[in-house]
């Protein structure tokens, strides 16, 4: 009895962990398999058990619309031979949210701090596109962080980082709780646009690949 009572409390703390959270599943999808296929079943499994608890559940993904992949349908499809209740592929948000925004900086070994500064900025000064920043935005941004190494990297290069539609959609979202992957792309990039929101979240590291 005494087990049970303490796998029962552990449950409901696991549980509580996630009551009234918004949860974003980032490119946990068919293209990639090969890196979390192995936790497939068990994120499933927990999706089913604690759907409910959570406030709302987005699954951001690649899809026909940004990158030619798979379709909204296909991907629901997909999540249900998983055995992912129906239920939840019908109330859950599908967003197609693309890729590579601010992937020229994070190639070059960037700061995840600096970046995030960076596209705090440009979101405030309603800039998209970092080959429209000049002279007074760069000495603005130095004053306000102190680093020079995005200004190096950036001010002159053809290259660009821009800030994606996905901003204004995660502007929808607090006390977050995030997966997917991969750690050092998607997941990464969606992880610095939420810090340039200065939205708080938690990365859920079982289900994060690599």
């Amino acid at each position: 009895m005494v087990k049970l009572k303490r796998i029962y409390e552990s449950i409901l703390r696991e549980t509580d962990d996630y009551r009234g959270k918004d949860l974003l599943v980032v490119d946990i999808q068919p293209i990639y398999e090969s890196g979390f296929n192995h936790w497939l079943g068990e994120f499933v499994e927990f999706l089913n058990e604690n759907y409910e608890s959570f406030k709302s559940l987005t699954f951001y993904y690649n899809g026909d619309e940004t990158v030619g992949t798979i379709s909204k349908s296909d991907y629901q499809i997909w999540w249900h031979t998983n055995d992912l209740n129906e239920e939840i592929t019908n109330e859950a948000k599908f967003y197609d949210k693309g890729y590579a925004f601010f992937r020229y900086c994070m190639d070059e070994d960037i700061d995840n701090e600096d970046i995030s500064n960076l596209v705090r900025m440009m979101v405030e000064f309603n800039i998209n596109d970092s080959r429209e920043l000049d002279k007074s935005f760069w000495d603005t941004y130095i004053k306000r962080y102190g680093s020079e190494d995005v200004r190096e990297l950036v001010e002159f290069s053809d290259d660009c980082i821009h800030i994606p539609d996905l901003m204004d959609d995660l502007k929808n979202y607090n006390n977050i709780v995030i997966c997917g992957g991969g750690e050092n792309e998607c997941l990464k990039e969606v992880n610095i646009a939420l810090d340039a929101l200065n939205k708080n979240y938690k990365v859920l590291n079982k289900f994060v690949y690599y």
